[in-house]
Protein backbone atom coordinates (compact mmCIF):
# COMPACT_ATOMS: atom_id res chain seq x y z
CA UNK A 1 0.00 0.00 0.00
CA UNK A 2 1.36 3.58 -0.79
CA UNK A 3 1.91 6.09 1.34
CA UNK A 4 -0.78 8.16 0.50
CA UNK A 5 -3.31 5.11 0.38
CA UNK A 6 -2.02 3.98 4.32
CA UNK A 7 -2.39 8.01 5.44
CA UNK A 8 -5.59 8.11 4.21
CA UNK A 9 -6.94 4.91 5.21
CA UNK A 10 -5.34 5.72 8.84
CA UNK A 11 -7.71 9.44 8.27
CA UNK A 12 -10.49 7.30 7.38
CA UNK A 13 -10.39 5.13 10.48
CA UNK A 14 -9.94 8.17 12.60
CA UNK A 15 -13.66 9.45 11.51
CA UNK A 16 -14.87 5.81 11.69
CA UNK A 17 -13.92 6.56 14.98
CA UNK A 18 -15.38 9.54 15.86
CA UNK A 19 -18.46 8.34 14.93
CA UNK A 20 -18.36 5.09 17.66
CA UNK A 21 -17.57 2.68 15.34
CA UNK A 22 -15.61 -0.08 17.36
CA UNK A 23 -14.58 -2.17 14.92
CA UNK A 24 -12.82 0.67 13.02
CA UNK A 25 -10.56 1.33 16.45
CA UNK A 26 -9.18 -2.55 15.93
CA UNK A 27 -8.75 -1.72 12.37
CA UNK A 28 -6.93 1.31 13.76
CA UNK A 29 -4.78 -1.06 16.05
CA UNK A 30 -3.99 -4.04 13.91
CA UNK A 31 -3.22 -1.13 10.91
CA UNK A 32 -0.62 1.03 12.72
CA UNK A 33 -0.79 -0.31 16.40
CA UNK A 34 3.08 -1.92 15.84
CA UNK A 35 4.26 1.26 14.00
CA UNK A 36 2.71 3.40 16.91
CA UNK A 37 4.54 0.87 19.51
CA UNK A 38 7.54 1.23 17.69
CA UNK A 39 7.62 5.15 18.37
CA UNK A 40 6.87 4.15 22.04
CA UNK A 41 9.81 1.58 22.76
CA UNK A 42 12.23 4.23 21.60
CA UNK A 43 11.16 6.22 24.14
CA UNK A 44 10.09 3.77 27.37
CA UNK A 45 13.01 1.57 26.63
CA UNK A 46 11.02 -1.77 28.15
CA UNK A 47 8.64 -3.62 25.55
CA UNK A 48 6.06 -4.43 28.14
CA UNK A 49 5.74 -0.63 29.28
CA UNK A 50 5.34 0.33 25.80
CA UNK A 51 2.57 -2.43 25.46
CA UNK A 52 1.25 -1.08 28.26
CA UNK A 53 1.24 2.15 26.95
CA UNK A 54 -0.38 1.87 23.36
CA UNK A 55 -3.31 0.29 25.54
CA UNK A 56 -3.62 3.57 27.22
CA UNK A 57 -3.00 5.68 23.71
CA UNK A 58 -5.78 3.05 21.66
CA UNK A 59 -8.23 4.37 25.22
CA UNK A 60 -7.27 8.50 24.50
CA UNK A 61 -7.85 7.40 20.92
CA UNK A 62 -11.22 5.99 21.69
CA UNK A 63 -12.18 8.49 24.27
CA UNK A 64 -10.86 11.38 22.82
CA UNK A 65 -10.96 11.09 18.97
CA UNK A 66 -13.29 14.08 18.63
CA UNK A 67 -10.26 16.51 19.55
CA UNK A 68 -9.20 15.78 15.91
CA UNK A 69 -10.86 18.18 14.25
CA UNK A 70 -9.42 17.00 10.60
CA UNK A 71 -6.61 19.56 10.31
CA UNK A 72 -3.43 18.64 9.85
CA UNK A 73 -2.92 14.77 9.50
CA UNK A 74 -4.21 11.96 12.03
CA UNK A 75 -1.53 10.20 11.70
CA UNK A 76 0.77 12.67 13.05
CA UNK A 77 -2.27 13.33 15.82
CA UNK A 78 -1.68 9.96 16.62
CA UNK A 79 1.91 10.07 16.78
CA UNK A 80 1.67 13.34 19.17
CA UNK A 81 -0.79 11.09 21.12
CA UNK A 82 1.62 8.21 21.73
CA UNK A 83 4.65 10.47 22.20
CA UNK A 84 3.48 12.41 24.91
CA UNK A 85 1.77 8.94 26.56
CA UNK A 86 5.01 7.34 26.69
CA UNK A 87 6.96 10.49 27.75
CA UNK A 88 4.57 10.67 30.74
CA UNK A 89 4.91 7.10 31.39
CA UNK A 90 8.67 7.43 31.45
CA UNK A 91 8.77 10.18 33.89
CA UNK A 92 6.17 7.91 35.83
CA UNK A 93 8.79 5.16 35.57
CA UNK A 94 11.54 7.06 36.29
CA UNK A 95 9.74 8.85 39.81
CA UNK A 96 8.43 5.39 41.17
CA UNK A 97 11.09 2.87 40.23
CA UNK A 98 9.09 -0.76 40.75
CA UNK A 99 10.16 -4.28 40.71
CA UNK A 100 9.30 -6.47 37.76
CA UNK A 101 6.09 -8.28 37.64
CA UNK A 102 7.95 -11.22 37.71
CA UNK A 103 9.45 -10.38 41.42
CA UNK A 104 6.00 -9.27 42.21
CA UNK A 105 4.43 -12.62 41.37
CA UNK A 106 6.70 -14.80 43.71
CA UNK A 107 6.31 -12.69 46.11
CA UNK A 108 2.07 -13.17 46.01
CA UNK A 109 2.75 -17.32 45.45
CA UNK A 110 4.69 -16.97 48.89
CA UNK A 111 1.95 -15.41 50.91
CA UNK A 112 -1.13 -17.95 49.61
CA UNK A 113 1.54 -20.57 50.92
CA UNK A 114 0.91 -19.18 54.43
CA UNK A 115 -0.53 -21.23 56.98
CA UNK A 116 -1.17 -17.95 59.34
CA UNK A 117 -4.32 -16.93 60.11
CA UNK A 118 -3.06 -13.82 60.52
CA UNK A 119 -1.41 -13.31 57.04
CA UNK A 120 -4.48 -14.39 55.37
CA UNK A 121 -6.88 -11.85 57.53
CA UNK A 122 -4.64 -9.06 56.11
CA UNK A 123 -4.41 -10.80 52.28
CA UNK A 124 -8.26 -10.47 52.36
CA UNK A 125 -8.18 -6.89 53.62
CA UNK A 126 -5.76 -6.01 51.50
CA UNK A 127 -7.37 -7.77 48.84
CA UNK A 128 -10.30 -6.16 49.20
CA UNK A 129 -9.30 -2.29 49.02
CA UNK A 130 -8.48 -3.43 45.17
CA UNK A 131 -10.81 -2.34 42.46
CA UNK A 132 -12.97 -4.85 41.61
CA UNK A 133 -11.38 -5.73 37.70
CA UNK A 134 -7.24 -5.72 39.79
CA UNK A 135 -9.10 -8.16 42.40
CA UNK A 136 -10.77 -10.33 39.92
CA UNK A 137 -7.14 -10.56 37.50
CA UNK A 138 -5.15 -11.51 40.30
CA UNK A 139 -7.56 -14.18 41.74
CA UNK A 140 -8.13 -15.57 38.50
CA UNK A 141 -4.19 -15.79 37.95
CA UNK A 142 -2.92 -16.77 41.22
CA UNK A 143 -5.24 -18.62 42.77
CA UNK A 144 -7.42 -20.18 39.80
CA UNK A 145 -4.27 -20.77 37.70
CA UNK A 146 -5.24 -18.78 34.85
CA UNK A 147 -2.83 -17.65 32.46
CA UNK A 148 -2.97 -13.73 31.69
CA UNK A 149 -4.16 -14.55 28.30
CA UNK A 150 -7.30 -16.43 29.82
CA UNK A 151 -8.21 -13.70 31.82
CA UNK A 152 -8.01 -11.57 29.28
CA UNK A 153 -10.34 -13.47 27.23
CA UNK A 154 -12.54 -14.05 30.36
CA UNK A 155 -12.96 -10.63 31.27
CA UNK A 156 -13.08 -9.47 27.61
CA UNK A 157 -10.59 -6.81 28.13
CA UNK A 158 -7.11 -6.33 26.22
CA UNK A 159 -4.09 -8.63 27.39
CA UNK A 160 -2.15 -5.53 28.31
CA UNK A 161 -4.30 -4.34 29.90
CA UNK A 162 -4.93 -7.41 32.52
CA UNK A 163 -1.25 -7.34 32.70
CA UNK A 164 -1.17 -3.82 33.94
CA UNK A 165 -4.23 -4.46 36.40
CA UNK A 166 -2.10 -7.34 37.81
CA UNK A 167 0.99 -5.70 37.78
CA UNK A 168 -0.42 -2.38 39.68
CA UNK A 169 -2.68 -4.68 41.61
CA UNK A 170 0.56 -7.09 42.86
CA UNK A 171 2.68 -3.44 43.80
CA UNK A 172 -0.71 -2.38 45.91
CA UNK A 173 -1.02 -5.44 47.98
CA UNK A 174 2.50 -4.96 48.70
CA UNK A 175 2.26 -2.00 49.89
CA UNK A 176 -0.97 -2.28 51.94
CA UNK A 177 0.60 -5.86 53.36
CA UNK A 178 3.93 -3.73 54.37
CA UNK A 179 1.91 -1.39 56.94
Amino acid sequence: MADADWLNNINLLLYRIQQNDKLALKELYGFAGGKLLAIIVRIVKDREEAEDTLQEVFIKVWEQSNKYSGRGSAWGWLCVLARHSALDRLRSLNSHPHSSIHDDEEWLEGLFEADNASTTHSINRCLGHLKEQTRKSILMSFVYGHSHGEVSSELSVPLGTVKAWIRRGLQELKQCLAV
